[in-house]
């Protein structure tokens, strides 16, 4: 059944966007909106990572683990209880593609409100559990609104053209960095002999998450993409958009069956199907970026795990911002190889540092330059290369789907953790199961896959790999 239009509501909505598109700009808005989505980068960046922080005290405490011992029967069984809903939240790709693109309809500057909230709701509800079934809660909340990036977008959108890339490396490369504030609120609230302190290192990330996500809505404005290309839609006749349809549909840009197009393309184009399969493997690896923080709780003080905390995403921007720069030099197989190196590397003298008692410090660069490493050649995998391998007219749809068909590759390498970690060690086994993937991603990618750095984005075709 086709949706019903509303004329006087379209005509509302248009009046609105003419109004926003005719509004005198300050000549300091952009400072303050980049200065506003960095902030909110980097409660993104905070809530994917404080639950893996903060994972080892929140179960002695839900759990009533008074041995404090992260291989005690009773912290293996806590995380049998916990892990797989983790593993369950992979689930949440399926729907995001059609979260995000609510905002196509109702604007940029709701869901940034909307995204930022969540999250912080979903601190709050993780740091007021009392019981298994709220941490649950809070933590799939959680793992709904950080995928999203609506703050990346926005950038993206807001920027100018010029400048998008400089903008966004810059935002994330302060969002990573600032990640170490975990470490800072730990060193400052964390407390071994207070079984519940854990709860005070979300207090001030929650309350700045949910302040900034409610006041950015009246104080932000929507992006000048969205308005523009919103006012043009609204300003078509029926007939013109019919007609836009049809050629969209043709073209297989349209929403409507860009996905199952998408699907086929992957699968038919020898570049694309070789892409998905190294960044499949790849992805059975990032099961560890969830559980260092009980590898390092098992090999020293909780106060020196605050240490490893505030070192590590120093590292992992350096990281981050490194990589960027020689992606361009070297190319994009040739980065992923010392990327995926890196993070094997990283890995092996992490498990060292914690088992050899390195230290601290030590402990959070290896952990930093391994996840750097691994999100970098993450985001060449996902992103660059399909983009860079897709015709114009398919390039949304294909980076879309090929971005939820890579991610469920985390869906063997959690499964495999789950069900081993009650028998092996669990840092052994992030090497037990990272090595063997990670090396074969790589020679899928080396052997398999073509050079992508100096493509011509608008003239490529379904032959041009071949």
């Amino acid at each position: 059944m086709k949706k019903q239009v509303d004329p006087m509501r379209e005509q509302r909505d248009l009046m609105r966007l003419n109004k926003a598109a005719n509004r005198p700009k300050s000549a300091y808005y952009l400072l303050f909106a980049m200065i506003v989505l960095t902030v909110i980068y980097i409660v993104d960046e905070i809530t994917s990572n404080m639950n893996s922080a903060m994972q080892p005290y929140a179960l002695f405490d839900l759990f009533s683990i008074t041995s404090r011992n992260v291989n005690s029967p009773e912290y293996k069984a806590a995380i049998n209880v916990v892990a797989p809903w983790s593993v369950a939240s992979n689930l949440f790709l399926i729907v995001s593609p059609f979260y995000k693109a609510l905002s196509d309809r109702y604007g940029r500057r709701l869901f940034l409100m909307i995204n930022t909230i969540g999250m912080g709701l979903g601190m709050l509800i993780v740091m007021t559990s009392q019981s298994t079934v709220q941490y649950i809660l809070g933590m799939l909340f959680m793992m709904f609104f950080t995928p999203n990036d609506m703050q990346v977008l926005y950038i993206m959108e807001t920027a100018p053209k010029e400048k998008r890339a400089t903008y966004s490396f810059v935002a994330k490369g302060i969002a990573l960095i600032s990640v170490s504030l975990i470490g800072v609120l730990s060193r400052l609230f964390l407390r071994q002999d207070v079984p519940g302190s854990w709860r005070m290192v979300y207090l001030i990330p929650v309350i700045v998450a949910l302040a900034v996500g409610a006041l950015s809505f009246p104080f932000m404005r929507e992006t000048p993409v969205f308005v523009e290309q919103r006012r043009a839609y609204l300003s078509l006749t029926p007939e013109e958009r019919q007609q836009k349809a049809d050629a969209d549909k043709k073209s297989g840009t349209a929403e409507e069956g860009g996905v199952f197009r998408a699907v086929k393309f992957i699968f038919v184009n020898r570049q694309l199907r070789w892409i998905l399969i190294a960044g499949f493997l790849f992805f059975a690896t990032t099961f560890y970026t969830s559980y260092y923080a009980t590898v390092l709780e098992g090999a020293m003080a909780t106060e020196l795990v605050a240490v490893a905390l505030i070192i590590y995403p120093l590292v992992n921007g350096l990281v981050t911002i490194l990589s960027g720069f020689f992606s361009d030099k070297l190319g994009r197989k040739k980065v992923c190889l010392v990327l995926g190196g890196l993070a094997l590397v990283g890995l092996l003298l992490f498990v060292l540092a914690c088992r050899l008692a390195w230290g601290p410090v030590a402990a959070g660069i290896f952990y930093g330059c391994s996840i750097g490493g691994l999100w970098s050649m993450s985001d060449t995998l996902i992103l660059t290369m399909p983009a860079e391998s897709s015709p114009s007219g398919m390039r949304a749809s294909v980076m879309g789907t090929i971005s939820v068909m890579i991610g469920s590759g985390m869906f063997i390498g959690q499964a495999l953790f789950i069900v081993l970690q009650n028998f092996v060690s669990m840092d052994l086994l992030f090497l037990c199961i990272c090595v063997p993937f990670m090396a074969l991603s790589l020679l899928v990618l080396m052997a398999k896959v073509k050079e992508t750095k100096d493509v011509d984005l608008d003239n490529i075709t379904a032959d041009t790999y071949r």
